[in-house]
Formats: C-alpha cells, sequence, structure tokens
C-alpha cells in the first residue's frame, strides 16, 4: 500500500537583482525601465535551488498530514498505513505511537540509511493534540548524516481547525544547522481544504512566505520568497495515492544578511529586501505511505532562460539537479531523500545543502 504525494506547482515568481558580475544573467527590473541589471552566477545557483528546493521541502514536511504518519489522516480518503505502529523495524523504518492522554499522543518515525535499521538517517517526533475545533501538532524533525551526527532541526507547528477533507490549516516552521540555537531558514503557509460531499478530490487555497536569515558564504545575500496558491487539489485514488496538482504565483527578495523578515501570521508576507524578476516552476514529487520519498522532477525557468532541473528516482532515491545560465551549467547539486547533499559550482567551488538549503 503506497500513499503518493504529487505536487505540480506553476510559479510566477519574481526574480530582478540588485548586484553584479562577471558571467551573470541580466535582466530588467520589474517596475519597467531600460536599465538592465544582473545576478551572478552563483546568485543564479542559489535563487534557483531556493525556488526549486521549496516544493520538495513543502512535500516533504506536509505528507504526513495525509499519510498518517503525524497523527490521524487529515485525507477525505484513508487507507491503512504500510508499517505498523509496533516499534520495530520495517525495510528501515521504525515507528512509535505513545498514548499521553484520551486527547493527545506522541507518534514518532524513524528513518535509517539501511533496510536493517542500524544507521538513523532522521527522526520525526510529532506531538498531536485534538481539540474541540480541530488539531495541534507540534514536530520536531532531526536529519543525520552517516556518522549520525546532527546535521539539522526542523521546529514545525501546525494548527489545523475543522475535520478531515475540509480544514483551515496554519504552519510555521524553523530550521536550524547543526548544534545552532538560532534558525538559519523558516517559512509560514496557510492553506484551506474543501472537499465536496462523496468527492475524492479537494480544493486548496492559501499563501506562504520564506526566508533564509543566515549566511551563504558564496553569495553573502539574504533570500526569501512569498506564494499565492493557485488551483491546488489534492485528489486519492482507490489505491490510497494522494496527488497534489496546481500552482502558485509568487515573488522573490533579496538583501544584506539579517535585512529579511517573514510575518508572524498569515497573510504570509516577507519586508525589507529588494523585490526582483519572474521565473515558473513546475514539479512532482511522490512519497510512499512511510514517507519515504521515491520520486521527484522538478524544472524552473528563471529570469533570462535561466534554468533548474531536479529528478530523482530509485531506492534509495538518488537526488540530481543542474542550474544553467544563457544555456552554460552554472552549478550541480546531488542530494538524498531528506534534501542533504552537495552542490559544485562552475568555478569548481562546493557548498553544502541541507534540508533542501544551500547553507554554505
Amino acid at each position: 500500500m503506497r500513499t503518493r504525494l504529487l505536487l505540480s506547482f506553476i510559479a510566477g515568481l519574481t526574480l530582478a537583482a540588485c548586484s553584479g558580475g562577471g558571467g551573470g544573467s541580466s535582466t530588467t527590473p520589474a517596475g519597467g525601465g531600460s536599465q538592465t541589471q544582473s545576478l551572478t552566477q552563483q546568485e543564479v545557483a542559489q535563487t534557483g535551488t531556493e525556488a526549486t528546493f521549496a516544493f520538495a521541502e513543502q512535500g516533504d514536511d506536509d505528507n504526513g498530514l495525509y499519510n498518517g504518519n503525524m497523527g490521524p489522516s487529515m485525507s477525505s480518503v484513508y487507507r491503512t498505513p504500510m508499517s505498523a505502529w509496533d516499534g520495530q523495524c520495517h525495510s528501515g523504518v521504525e515507528k512509535t505511537k505513545t498514548v499521553i492522554n484520551s486527547s493527545e499522543n506522541e507518534y514518532d518515525v524513524k528513518y535509517f540509511y539501511d533496510g536493517a535499521c542500524t544507521e538513523l538517517a532522521r527522526e520525526v517526533v510529532s506531538y498531536v493534540t485534538i481539540n474541540g475545533s480541530g488539531e495541534s501538532v507540534t514536530r520536531t524533525k532531526t536529519n543525520y548524516n552517516h556518522s549520525e551526527l546532527l546535521l539539522s532541526t526542523r521546529n514545525t507547528n501546525f494548527s489545523l481547525t475543522g475535520s478531515a477533507g475540509n480544514f483551515t490549516d496554519t504552519i510555521t516552521s524553523e530550521l536550524t544547522i547543526g548544534t545552532a540555537t538560532s534558525p538559519w531558514a523558516q517559512y509560514g503557509r496557510t492553506e484551506t481544504v474543501s472537499t465536496p460531499s462523496g468527492s475524492s478530490t479537494s480544493t486548496i487555497q492559501g499563501n506562504s512566505g520564506h526566508t533564509t536569515d543566515d549566511e551563504n558564504l558564496n553569495v553573502a545575500e539574504e533570500f526569501g520568497h512569498t506564494a499565492q496558491l493557485v488551483g491546488v487539489t489534492e485528489t486519492v485514488d482507490s489505491s490510497g495515492d494522494v496527488t497534489f496538482a496546481g500552482g502558485r504565483n509568487g515573488t522573490f527578495y533579496k538583501g544584506a544578511i539579517g535585512s529579511l523578515t517573514l510575518s508572524s501570521s498569515p497573510p504570509f508576507t516577507v519586508t525589507g529586501g529588494t523585490e526582483y524578476g519572474t521565473a515558473s516552476v513546475t514539479g512532482s514529487v511522490t512519497f510512499n505511505a512511510d514517507g519515504n520519498m521515491t520520486a521527484i522532477a522538478i524544472n524552473a525557468t528563471l529570469l533570462n532562460g535561466d534554468t533548474v532541473a531536479m529528478t530523482g528516482s530509485g531506492s534509495p532515491i538518488s537526488i540530481t539537479g543542474t542550474v544553467t545560465s544563457s544555456g552554460t551549467t552554472v552549478a550541480t547539486f546531488v542530494v538524498d531523500q531528506y534534501g542533504d547533499g552537495t552542490i559544485t559550482y562552475a568555478n569548481g567551488t562546493q557548498g553544502q545543502i541541507i534540508d533542501w538549503h544551500v547553507v554554505k
């Protein structure tokens, strides 16, 4: 039994630049005019990966809402989970459910690099509280490398009002790298999910905002974006596969380190930076019922025809991508299903990717 999460997004993301450099990509400012500004190749790579990784990141965080890995499924149609909540190893996944009281439960899912469950890759702990109007989820997700050293911690809060198939949801999330105490990246998102009686297809409306708060030394800038969901649907088929499809229209921002601010409540906005350019992004990402990513394909067309292409398949999945500017490759990257890996720039330097962000 598999639960499939397919995110298909079409984004109008505004991308203009405010700093130049050799080998860059030029564009006219979004507000019009004859002045041409340019992005450096590393700015193209940073912006392109942030735009592309955002869809994988949201799917990675949200699939547990619908496949039952972080509490009762919020899908209008639900099938039995792939693995039992018995604390035993099932092909590289261990699940434990702890009943705290009549309205609160803890769900602990451990993912391993190996099928025998000896090399921990990720742990996701969700505290779910059922209330009179819906539920709240406080979740901590930690990623580890092959030596079981801490790579990242993501703290996410879900506040849901309504019932399965018909609910509103506000999500806020902060990502810290290693043992740091301040967030490297954060996002907020709000959704309204509606399902006609007897239908297996839901409509989803909402908006999101995202900022990176710390410094990638290859770029030394801060980036952010906002987006509005357009025509997004969730469909559950007879086998229990869950498909999310639709679009998003959005805006990108950048500025000096520490200049961007994400609003604390919806509608989520980003302030303090410079708005820049346009782009379109489409793609899909698939997870099985245990929450393992099994396939991904995302393509982005950025300003001046710059592109990002990311694909992945296999078990375990291996994900590769290429960022191009004016037909020339400016960066390539490789990540695993947890969004951890490396990016290699055209000048031969490399950076580290952790939980779907280029961090250094």
